[in-house]
């Protein structure tokens, strides 16, 4: 059987195609290349076809790559403080106590987290995690509405780390600026907040463009008549005035004033308006920023009449409608204003460039992705690799005709000099122990003695529940911990790593370190053995 090159490494699709699936509307941004290269929004309509809306946006493009997000209250975004660890250690220590950082037990929920930076604690230097856990079924059915438009997704992501992205790439932020971006839909709003190009804090509040609609159903009765709207009614009427001043001369079709729709309006924008501003508070609290410098405000909601200016008032921030399209000239030649829907594409543009943050897609679909690169790894592997082995065979089969004397005077030649090497390897290794020696006695001589109180500091650290084996103090100052945990199994690595906190908040010690540790059994008990390294002050 013939092996089909093209077919091997021929790619399905091309280019990049990221997808938003909102409350009302389907939003498209395709990307090849580097080049963005076509766009698009269709609203969903009352039969709620999402999977027939999205066929009619994208038409019979056939991408590499597709791209997606999940969002609402069926997605947790919790942010916690951690010690220094590696990403298996974090997993570990987050699974442990998940219930803490997460609304959905471990066999209902897709885990990933992402460290967004470092954050001092108590003199501490920790970081900052964000832990992301969706619910499965969601998960599921968000796959099966892009299957059933003829589209596999490559990794699932969530709205901040996309709204992130778009504001690295096109918000020309300064690297001390504060920034807080709010992507107001329909049903919700995703707050995030940065400085300079680092993601600081998201949370998302159900308090967006339908609370106002609602708001406006409620009848009320004024001098120039009765105004009762249904939820349709009030979403066109909101569509078409915003949110009007309390000065408006406008009037509706029914010769009611416009600025009655304030009325209506109040409850739902005070809620708003108050939310908002707690989440400012806490983040420059929380995060010890004086201000913000300013807001950008995306999504649907966005473009309603006088919001803009709402938002200006109510935060005292200067506030900015975000249109990347529009700052990086994206939109078609000839597109005119109704048609520039740039800061309703804010999260499907930015999830093109925050592809890796978080990724929400099932184990076995990130299984079969990689297998499928794997199989065309060796595939690559097998055409190259195996006829290079066959030039070196065909190589090493012409030395073998070389004569036999001259083999033997190489193979002498070889262990003369094997025998200088490791006469001077030995030597070296003499010199290195004699510099060691003399390093430690330099060390030693005029410095202060701290075993006592090290030995005492650590009697006072040291919980019941953790022997220490040794404590060895070399010449440089860097101090060497072994010990072992014992206790309840599920709580070693927990208990290891307050130990670990509380060795760092001792002012005599610093950047304390987890070398190894080891899970053993001790008189059938199983333990954890460990060991710490950390530098005196």
């Amino acid at each position: 059987m013939a092996l089909n090159l093209k077919t091997l490494f021929k790619t399905e699709g091309k280019g990049i195609l990221s997808i938003d699936i909102g409350s009302n509307s389907v939003k498209f941004v395709r990307m090849d290349g580097s080049k963005i290269t076509d766009y698009g929004l269709k609203e969903i309509g009352e039969t709620q076809d999402i999977a027939g809306t999205i066929r009619d946006l994208i038409k019979d493009y056939k991408p590499a790559q597709v791209l997606t997000f999940v969002s609402g209250p069926s997605v947790s975004m919790r942010q916690a403080l951690f010690p220094k660890m590696n990403r298996r250690e974090l997993r570990d220590t987050i699974v442990l106590r998940l219930d803490k950082y997460s609304p959905f037990a471990l066999e209902e929920a897709i885990l990933d987290f992402r460290t967004l930076g470092s954050v001092k604690e108590a003199g501490v230097v920790k970081d900052n995690i964000m832990i992301v856990a969706a619910r499965k079924d969601i998960v599921s059915d968000h796959i099966s509405t892009m299957r059933k438009a003829g589209l596999e997704p490559n990794a699932i992501g969530i709205a901040p780390f996309a709204l992130a992205g778009s504001v690295r790439k096109f918000a020309r932020i300064k690297p001390e600026e504060n920034i807080c971006v709010l992507d107001i839909g329909s049903e919700f709003t995703n707050i995030v907040f940065m400085k300079g190009e680092r993601l600081d804090l998201a949370r998302t509040i159900t308090t967006a463009g339908n609370a106002i609609t609602e708001a406006m159903t409620v009848s009320i009765t004024t001098e120039e008549g009765e105004l009762s709207l249904d939820v349709r009614e009030a979403e066109v009427i909101k569509r078409r005035y915003g949110i009007p001043s309390e000065e408006s001369a406008e009037k509706l079709e029914s010769g009611m004033p416009v600025r009655r729709l304030a009325t209506l309006q109040r409850s739902a924008l005070e809620r708003f308006g108050a939310e908002i501003n707690r989440s400012l508070d806490y983040y420059k609290r929380e995060f010890g920023e004086p201000k913000i410098d300013r807001m950008l405000i995306c999504g649907g909601t966005a473009l309603l009449k006088g919001i803009q200016a709402f938002f200006d008032q109510t935060t005292k921030i200067p506030v900015e409608i975000f249109d990347p399209f529009r700052i990086q000239n994206l939109y078609r030649p000839g597109t005119p204003p109704e048609g520039q829907i740039g800061s309703r594409l804010v999260t499907a543009l930015g999830l093109l460039y925050e592809q890796e943050a978080v990724d929400l897609l099932p184990g076995e679909l990130k299984l079969k992705k990689f297998s499928a690169r794997d199989i065309k790894i060796v595939a690559l592997l097998a055409i190259f690799v195996i006829p290079l082995l066959l030039i070196i065979n065909l190589f090493l089969a012409v030395q073998g005709t070389v004569k036999a004397g001259t083999i033997k005077n190489l193979q002498k030649q070889l262990k003369e000099t094997e025998k200088l090497y490791s006469e001077y390897f030995d030597v070296k290794e003499e010199i290195k122990g004699l510099e060691e020696r003399q390093k430690l006695l330099r060390g030693i001589v005029g410095q202060e003695f701290v075993t006592v109180s090290l030995l005492k500091q650590l009697s006072l650290i040291v919980p019941e529940n953790i022997q220490l084996r040794t404590c060895f103090l070399s010449g440089d100052r860097k101090v060497k911990i072994t010990g072992i945990v014992s206790g309840a199994p599920h709580l070693l690595d927990l208990d290891l790593m307050q130990f670990m906190m509380n060795l760092q908040r001792n002012p005599m010690l610093t950047n304390v370190t987890l070398k190894t540790k080891n899970r053993t059994f001790l008189m059938g008990e199983p333990t954890l053995d460990f060991e710490i390294e950390t530098d005196l002050e």
